[in-house]
């Protein structure tokens, strides 16, 4: 009788347990279900924009309620399940592009680099580390304060002789663009804020020239950051569009952080309306932001795009470096050179 009892007791637990998991399943269901009908408004609203830019995480909640509903037979919610997968899933067709040999790579015209280090980062060993390491052509430097400034020119001075810096110790908009190759053509420009600057320069190899923009817009949080970043985008597409009819025959390269992933449609309309396309290479789903403490939380914000007459032959996020970001490094090559 005892052991009657305890069995029961066992399989009752077993069973409120399982409830349990399947009523979580559903409620989390129902969540991301709202965030994917708020998210179709993401061109009019920062929240909507939010959940369009959380997608990858909306995937992992499908993956994980959808399991443990087809497990308990809930065959009507596991079937929204897949709808809302066939929804999203699409967003990161082009995300896991196929890598190249490694001869096909030794065969890269420029490499670049796009580093948000973080104001406040005072870990200007590991900035430096991470520079050394990429061995890049060219780099941006993204929240660039007046210390880790004053580094950079004592220990690359150099190795880059070309640069122009922006440092600014009282926001996170402080830039830098750093060359090994000569820099023509500098301008250094804001888009719809004063205040934030971008930096366009013509960089030219022994091989070829590339126009190269760094900039970093303006978070969207609240209503006012989320205009004020897709102003910046749409202004910046204007003026890439513009170099292009311009000098058809000069490529053009932007890198750096846009608060943007490529899962909502905003960065659909920049690649639409600039001409530019996301530099991607197997890789694309790696989050550069906020990786920390393990991937789910992390978004994919720091960006290289490319104009149709160059390639990406290799993409590499890199190391913690002590701000809320990774670098994000590409090799380039002309397309006429595959």
């Amino acid at each position: 009788m005892n052991d009657q009892s305890e069995q029961k007791l066992q399989r009752s637990a077993v069973q409120w347990v399982g409830d349990r998991i399947l009523g979580l399943s559903a409620a989390a269901l129902t969540l991301i279900l709202a965030s994917t009908v708020i998210g179709l408004f993401a061109q009019h609203h920062w929240v909507a924009d939010i959940f369009t830019n959380l997608r990858m995480q909306q995937v992992i909640g499908l993956i994980g309620a959808g399991t443990a509903l087809a497990i308990g037979r809930k065959w009507k919610w596991l079937a929204v399940a897949l709808v809302l997968l066939c929804v999203h899933l699409p967003w990161f067709a082009t995300a896991f592009s196929s890598a190249s040999n490694d001869a096909e790579s030794s065969q890269s015209e420029l490499v670049v680099m796009t580093a948000n280090v973080l104001t406040s980062n005072t870990q200007h060993d590991e900035v430096l580390k991470q520079i050394n390491s990429a061995d890049a052509d060219v780099f941006a430097i993204l929240e660039l304060g007046t210390p880790l400034h004053l580094r950079l020119e004592e220990e690359l001075s150099s190795a880059y002789p070309h640069r122009v810096t922006l440092p600014q110790d009282g926001g996170n908009f402080g830039i830098g663009l750093y060359s090994r190759h000569s820099l023509s053509d500098i301008d250094s420009f804001s888009t719809n804020e004063n205040t934030i600057k971008s930096i366009g320069a013509t960089v030219k190899t022994d091989s070829a020239s590339y126009r190269i923009i760094a900039t970093h817009p303006l978070p969207p949080m609240g209503q006012g950051g989320f205009q004020s970043r897709n102003e910046h985008m749409q202004i910046l597409a204007q003026r890439v569009s513009k170099l292009r009819s311009e000098n058809r025959d000069m490529p053009v390269i932007v890198m750096g952080d846009l608060n943007l992933t490529p899962w909502s449609p905003m960065f659909q309309k920049f690649e639409t309306d600039s001409g530019l396309t996301l530099a991607k290479h197997g890789n694309g789903i790696v989050p550069t932001w906020y990786t920390k403490p393990f991937f789910p939380f992390g978004l994919v914000l720091d960006h290289v795009l490319l104009s149709d007459d160059l390639r990406c032959v290799h993409r590499e996020i890199g190391p913690d470096i002590g701000s809320d970001h990774r670098a994000v490094i590409v090799a380039i090559a002309d397309k006429g050179t595959e």
